[in-house]
């Protein structure tokens, strides 16, 4: 999508987009008047790079521009989630602080919550408190 509006606000263009052949895509397509047969034909997995511009050589361009962009833009590559096997836990401890304190003593960052059963446990009072939510 990003790399669709980068090209769709240069000077000359129309319209541009590069999408994945999916249904939704060619019903989104074919909605602003640019599916034609040949792009009705490919499957869900190909690539569509599609572009209204002024002149034959400034959208040639502009798909070359987007191609490009395709293959070298690092930003488009998933977000590498963090390691977390290598960093220290950290625990929030409900109810028996006894859980806590045996994880202090083993040098792990603990935070304690003081919880308790709802009404002490009195279902009426439980079923008051859910409907007040």
């Amino acid at each position: 999508m990003r790399i669709s509006k980068t090209a769709s606000e240069a000077e000359g263009i129309k319209s541009a987009f590069a999408v994945m052949a999916t249904d939704k895509a060619k019903y989104a397509l074919n909605s602003s008047g640019l599916l034609n047969p040949e792009i009705e034909k490919i499957k869900g997995s190909d690539l569509v790079i599609i572009v209204e511009a002024e002149s034959k050589e400034l959208a040639r361009q502009t798909i070359d521009r987007i191609e490009t962009l395709l293959l070298s833009d690092d930003s488009l590559a998933p977000p590498q989630a963090p390691n977390i096997l290598d960093e220290q836990p950290r625990v929030v401890n409900v109810g028996l602080e006894i859980f806590g304190e045996s994880l202090v003593a083993q040098g792990i960052e603990v935070r304690h919550v003081e919880w308790k059963v709802p009404a002490k446990g009195n279902k009426k009072l439980v079923n008051l408190l859910k409907k007040m939510v």
